[in-house]
């Protein structure tokens, strides 16, 4: 979650508005999605076309001809232990234009209407059903003609029927409970910008301005979150288990409690099949759009540290996760020189009818405003806040040390004691050299006794909990 937000932030979204686009797919259809990767496929294909084809419109309205736009299509399967395909797509809220002189300029576009959403919907509903009716997805026979034997179920069609069913919600008794209900979320109004139709619903509520790069990440983190939460988990008596619901109603919190096989079935339906990506870049953020190296960010100069804080020529007190690399690895972008400001571009008409539309590093982007990307370069505030580059995501892979230090602010790689940096010296494996170790810490150097599988129906009559059964640790 934390190391795919990092990556795209720092590597694919370009400093502009974003806009996030919530669209949920009919109760009929999510099986189908969820199982199927051309449905899925074509599905999100087909939404993100949908949303595309509405911003090319109004900015063809307004006399922007040629508008490009991009977004990042996140999938997500689950609810609350539940299996609920939709997608959360993160759209550049507005399209993207050439001058003549080549530079790329984006032009921020006003919130969606109603008719806009409602509009929207019906056409990736028609052209939904449509593509599973052209591809036999569709069984359009009469209902005399079909057969009445229920078709044949493998082990994973079971296990989605259970993730699709509501199962048992209950409010545990006050000693089962947490003690803290108030820092669960409360149940949110209904969105403003939303429609439904035909099973389908989209809402299209939030926005993270331009500037706000710690928004997008954390836009970012919440689209590529995991499906479950292990705060929200809990082990009962009796082997029950019960995951608490996301939003609590009247000040107490819901719980969705099962049986293991239950528990195990509902993670078995949520978890992706192999081969079926779950976060897709459409328009300029594709992998082939010949707008792309021109509207990801590239990063800025690293500079060693003044004041004698670091000491990055010696090498003394710095760690290698944060030492400032003087030349760029192969393949990896070079340097480019530091972001000018963002500058007048002519030829539109700004809302107060300057003629000319100005717009600062850190200024909100109003509907109408044009933003130059030239050059596109990391904002100096995002830069600070990667501590001058140490922790910029340079591959899609985070080392451990720079991303949990990005995420919660913790230098694990700092001695408690005097503040310097550590390393590691070795990786011991041999089993009487971990012995010793433990035996001087005073840990166990005996590993927890592992009992005999048993039959997950006997959690049903059993009132306690088995004292041979390692526990999962989960109240």
């Amino acid at each position: 979650m934390a190391n795919t937000a990092s990556s795209i932030v720092d590597r694919v979204l370009p400093d502009v508005p974003v806009r996030q686009y919530v669209l949920t797919l009919a109760y009929e259809l999510r099986k189908l999605a969820a199982f199927k990767a051309d449905v899925l496929t074509a599905f999100g294909r087909i939404a993100v076309e949908a949303i595309f084809a509405g911003y090319r419109a109004r900015a063809k309205r307004e006399g922007i001809k040629d508008g490009q736009c991009g977004a990042i299509n996140f999938v997500q399967r689950f609810g609350s232990l539940n299996l609920h395909v939709h997608f959360h797509v993160a759209l550049l809220d507005g399209v993207f234009t050439r001058d003549a002189d080549a530079r790329v300029l984006f032009h921020a576009a006003p919130p969606p209407t109603r008719e806009e959403l409602d509009a929207i919907v019906r056409r990736v509903e028609k052209r939904a059903m449509t593509w599973l009716r052209r591809r036999g997805y569709l069984d359009e026979r009469p209902i005399d003609e079909r057969s009445n034997e229920p078709p044949a179920q493998t082990a994973l069609d079971a296990c989605a029927a259970i993730a699709m069913g509501r199962g048992q919600v209950a409010t545990l008794p006050n000693g089962e409970a947490p003690e803290a209900e108030a820092d669960h979320e409360s149940a949110p109004d209904k969105p403003v910008v939303a429609v439904d139709r035909g099973g389908f619903n989209l809402h299209a509520g939030v926005r993270i301005e331009a500037g706000d790069d710690m928004g997008r990440e954390r836009l970012a983190r919440y689209g590529a979150r995991p499906p479950l939460s292990l705060e929200r988990l809990r082990r009962l008596p009796g082997g029950r288990v019960a995951y608490r619901l996301k939003y609590v109603t009247r000040g107490r919190g819901k719980y969705r409690v099962m049986t293991g096989l239950e528990f195990m079935a509902r993670l078995a339906a949520i978890i992706a099949p192999p081969r079926y990506p779950l976060v897709r870049y459409a328009g300029v953020l594709g992998p082939r759009s010949a707008w792309r190296k021109d509207i990801v960010p590239k990063p800025r100069e690293r500079r060693p540290t003044c004041d004698g804080v670091a000491n990055d020529a010696s090498g003394d007190n710095t760690d290698d996760a944060v030492r400032p690399r003087a030349k760029p690895k192969k393949g990896e972008a070079s340097p480019l020189p530091p972001e000018r400001p963002r500058e007048e571009i002519p030829g539109r008409a700004h809302p107060t009818g300057s003629g000319v539309a100005t717009i600062a590093p850190d200024a909100v982007a109003r509907p109408g405003d044009v933003i130059a990307l030239a050059p596109n370069v990391l904002s100096v505030r995002h830069w600070d806040r990667l501590l001058g580059g140490a922790l910029y995501a340079a591959t899609p892979r985070v080392d451990w040390a720079a991303l949990l230090r990005r995420s919660f602010d913790v230098d694990v790689m700092a001695c408690a004691k005097c503040g310097g940096p550590l390393r590691v010296l070795a990786v011991i494996t041999q089993r009487e050299p971990v012995r010793h170790i433990l035996a001087h810490l005073g840990l166990p150097t005996e590993p927890p006794p592992l009992a005999r599988a048993r039959d997950p129906d006997d959690d049903m009559d059993d009132d306690d909990e088995s004292p041979g059964q390692l526990g999962l640790g989960l109240a």
